[in-house]
This record gives C-alpha cells, sequence and structure tokens, in this order.
C-alpha cells in the first residue's frame, strides 16, 4: 500500500511538471525567434494564447474521454500525444510551430483537467497532500524551462526550436513514471461508468468563484511567462539572465505550491491563504514597475512566495468544496473553459499594450489589476462553505471513498 501510494505521488509530480514547459519554454527565447521569425509582440503572443485557446475549447471534452477509457489511460496517452508535439515544432517552418503548439496543447488539457479529478477521486484522506505535488509540479516545470533553456540551448549548440523539442525528455520520463498507474487503473476494472452530470452547480457563487479565482492566476501566470523575460531584456538584461528571472519566480514558488495545499486542508477557512498570496504577488509586480533591474532577484522571491502559495490554495479549494469527485471533475474543467477564455486575453492585452504604448509600465499596472481583483474573489472562494449537487448523490467519475479504493 504504502509503496503504491508512492509510485502514484511520484506520478503525479513528474506529469505535472511536464504541463507547462511546452509554453514556458518559448519565453526566454523570444528574442530569437521575433529575430528569425520577423513575428511582432501580438504575433508572438499567440504562442502562449493559442495553447489557453485550445485549454478553453477541449476542456469540457477531457472528462468524457477518461470515463471512456479510464483517466490513467487517457493521461498516459496525453504524454504521448505531448512528445509528439514537441517533435513537430522542430520542423523548420511556421506552420509546424504552430501545429506543434496546437498538440501540445491539446496533450496538456487532459493533465490539467484529469489530475486533480483523479486525486479527488483516489485520495479523498490526502487531498492536500497529493494537490500539494501536483502543484509542487506545476512550478517545477516553469522553473526548469524558464532557467535551463537558454544555457542548455548555448552548450548543447542547438537551434531555438531544438531548445523547445529537447523537453520531449521530460516527457518521456513522466510518461514511464505514470505507467504504474495505468496497469493499476485496469487490474481496478477499466474505465468508469457513465454518471449523471452534477446539477445546480452554476446557480451558486461559490463555484464562480473557484473559476474566477483560478482563471485569473491562469491569466497572471501565461501573461508573466510570456512577457517578464521580455520586459527584463528591454531593461538591458542578457537572455540567459532574464530567463533565470523568471526561473527564480517558479523556484521559489515550488515548496509554498506544496506547503499551501496542506495547510489548507487543516484549516476550516482558506481566507488567509488567498489573500496572503495574492498580496505578496501585488508586492512583487510593484518592485518590477518601479525598479526592474536594482532589486529584481528579490521582487522575484516576493513573487514566487505569493504564487506558490496563490496556486497551492486555488488547486486545493476545488476538491475542499467538492463533495465527488464528479463535482470536482465538472468545476475543474468549467474552470478550464472559462478560465482558459479569460486567460487567453491575457498574453494578447499584454503584447497588444506594449506594442501600443512602447512601454512596460502598462501591462505591469493590467498585472497588478488582475492580481487585486484575484484577490477580492478569494475572499469568497476562500470562505468555509460546500457546492451542493443538486442531482442524484453517490455516483461519482470514478470509485470514490477511501484511499484504499484503488491503493
Amino acid at each position: 500500500m504504502r509503496l503504491k501510494l508512492v509510485l502514484a505521488g511520484i506520478g503525479v509530480v513528474l506529469v505535472s511538471t511536464n504541463l507547462r514547459p511546452a509554453i514556458t519554454a518559448v519565453s526566454p527565447l523570444i528574442a530569437q525567434i521575433q529575430a528569425e521569425t520577423g513575428f511582432s509582440s501580438t504575433a508572438l503572443g499567440l504562442l502562449t494564447t493559442v495553447p489557453l485557446l485550445c485549454f478553453a475549447a477541449l476542456s469540457m471534452l477531457a472528462p468524457r474521454v477518461g470515463r471512456r477509457f479510464g483517466m490513467e489511460a487517457t493521461v498516459a496517452a496525453s504524454m504521448v500525444l505531448l512528445i509528439a508535439g514537441f517533435l513537430l515544432r522542430l520542423v523548420p517552418s511556421t506552420v509546424a510551430l504552430f501545429a506543434g503548439t496546437v498538440v501540445v496543447s491539446v496533450a496538456i488539457t487532459a493533465g490539467n483537467v484529469l489530475l486533480p479529478a483523479l486525486i479527488k477521486r483516489d485520495f479523498p484522506g490526502q487531498v492536500g497532500v497529493m494537490t500539494g505535488l501536483y502543484t509542487m509540479g506545476l512550478n517545477i516545470g516553469p522553473a526548469a524551462a524558464a532557467g535551463l533553456t537558454v544555457p542548455v540551448q548555448q552548450a548543447a549548440g542547438l537551434s531555438w526550436r531544438g531548445a523547445l523539442a529537447m523537453w520531449a525528455v521530460a516527457a518521456g520520463v513522466g510518461l514511464l513514471a505514470w505507467l504504474p498507474l495505468v496497469r493499476a487503473g485496469r487490474a481496478d476494472g477499466g474505465p468508469a461508468p457513465a454518471h449523471t452530470p452534477p446539477t445546480g452547480l452554476w446557480r451558486q457563487p461559490l463555484a464562480w468563484a473557484l473559476v474566477l479565482f483560478l482563471a485569473l492566476l491562469s491569466m497572471f501566470f501565461y501573461s508573466m511567462s510570456a512577457w517578464l523575460p521580455k520586459l527584463f531584456i528591454d531593461a538591458g538584461m542578457t537572455e540567459g539572465a532574464a530567463g533565470w528571472m523568471l526561473s527564480i519566480v517558479s523556484l521559489v514558488a515550488i515548496p509554498f505550491a506544496l506547503l499551501a495545499p496542506i495547510l489548507g486542508e487543516r484549516t476550516r477557512n482558506q481566507v488567509w491563504l488567498t489573500t496572503a498570496g495574492t498580496a505578496l504577488m501585488v508586492a512583487g509586480l510593484l518592485g518590477v514597475l518601479v525598479s526592474p533591474t536594482v532589486g529584481t532577484v528579490w521582487w522575484m522571491v516576493i513573487l514566487g512566495v505569493g504564487a506558490g502559495a496563490t496556486t497551492g490554495i486555488a488547486f486545493v479549494l476545488v476538491p475542499l468544496r467538492s463533495p465527488d469527485a464528479r463535482v470536482a471533475t465538472q468545476v475543474t474543467a468549467t474552470s478550464q473553459t472559462f478560465g482558459y477564455v479569460l486567460a487567453a486575453a491575457g498574453p494578447l492585452a499584454v503584447g497588444a499594450l506594449h506594442d501600443a504604448s512602447a512601454s512596460w509600465t502598462g501591462p505591469v499596472i493590467l498585472l497588478i489589476a488582475v492580481v487585486v481583483v484575484q484577490s477580492m474573489v478569494g475572499l469568497l472562494a476562500g470562505r468555509e462553505r460546500q457546492l451542493v449537487d443538486g442531482s442524484e448523490t453517490g455516483a461519482t467519475i470514478g470509485s470514490a471513498g477511501t484511499v484504499g479504493a484503488r491503493w
């Protein structure tokens, strides 16, 4: 039992680690991509916006595919697809670049939706720890992508296309780590039976608060990942140094992304976590606004602590507020759909605002405003309440109950 839980934890960490590098590895390479392709800032923003549009378009489909083929098998298939998308971006054409981006986006969608639901289904007594491992992986991936992409590229003499494609190796490791869970899922009886979707969720303000809190977090994360290195490069940093600034945010965030869900599960009211995390994010952004090249590391540390805590609590709030995996899956899928529609506007808005003003002041102020609104939404999402399912209770996406139900 203990060994199986450890294997499950390793699988969750290594798969979630691969859910961001396909997107965030683009950021430190933006100057090279722009120099070779001649793309405008707005066009470059599409490289991070296309994935968000795919997430929004496909997230409601992911639970159905997971039920049809089994969540574990679907996640494994998505890792194979992710590797294929990485390799497709090696082809030297603009069409292949965007086609590969679409493929990796489809792959990432499955992990985005199904991993939180799987945690609620299989680990109802350990939601905090398992969600912490999941959100920790979400921060390890961007940290590695932002900090290692350019140094490895330079050491290996890779083109920017090769630098993007090298992350297929990490996806392969994630796939291997996930295979034991696929075998366990088959041994447990395979795909889950169909179920009645939960009803009445979207008449509850709490459900929309959870969706919006995650949506604004996504808008901030992808906007920051897409443009923060470029901001520092324009301020006089080298590409490598600018990439490391973004990497510091994710590195610092890792322990707080793990700790916040654990603390959140152990407290009845999580408003203190939603407020503290967003307040630190605002403080870090203000530092960047006032002094982008002096004290930058400290601004990144503050931003990382806030972003890690906010990410951790955002993802654990859904299972904590949901009565079962069925409701958690529905809220997660809706959060991805509506959330990424809003998040997709972030990189485009930041790029367009920078093009129009030839300054980074407006884009940073925009991100501060986004975080302030998120903090206000967190006052509702963090309060001790439970979502109510108006449909027939008892049926879940898989076999609910205790950890021992599947492990």
